[in-house]
């Protein structure tokens, strides 16, 4: 298996918190980041999208509040487009199932 440099977006949290453990048991090199961590992450502040983003292959994607809340497409497509521009090889997104707004963001994620 190959490493890889991955981002884990909401790694603080519950599901992001065990998605990190276990990329990092595989030997995967992993960044979380969140509000409060170095480097900072804020979904309301797309300056903090580069320093996140940065020399990583692949991100998990864990959108706070929740994808169904005013905005979250908007940051979603922020967030896809600079790291389309930085060279990341995948993205996955955390979603919820039949949700409307969560399937926009999955389209986004996607193409």
């Amino acid at each position: 298996m190959e490493t890889k440099n991955i981002l884990v977006i909401g790694g603080t949290g519950k599901t992001g918190r065990r998605v990190a453990k276990n990329l990092t048991r595989l030997g995967h090199n992993v960044r979380v980041v969140g509000r409060k961590t170095n480097p900072a992450f804020d979904w309301e502040n797309p300056e903090t999208y580069d320093a996140a983003l940065k020399d990583m292959d692949r991100a998990y994607i864990v959108y706070y509040p929740d994808l169904a809340v005013p905005g979250s497409r908007e940051a979603i497509t922020a967030l896809t487009e600079k790291a389309l521009k930085t060279g990341l090889e995948k993205v996955v997104l955390l979603s919820g199932k039949g949700e409307t707004e969560a399937e926009a963001c999955e389209d986004i994620v996607a193409n």
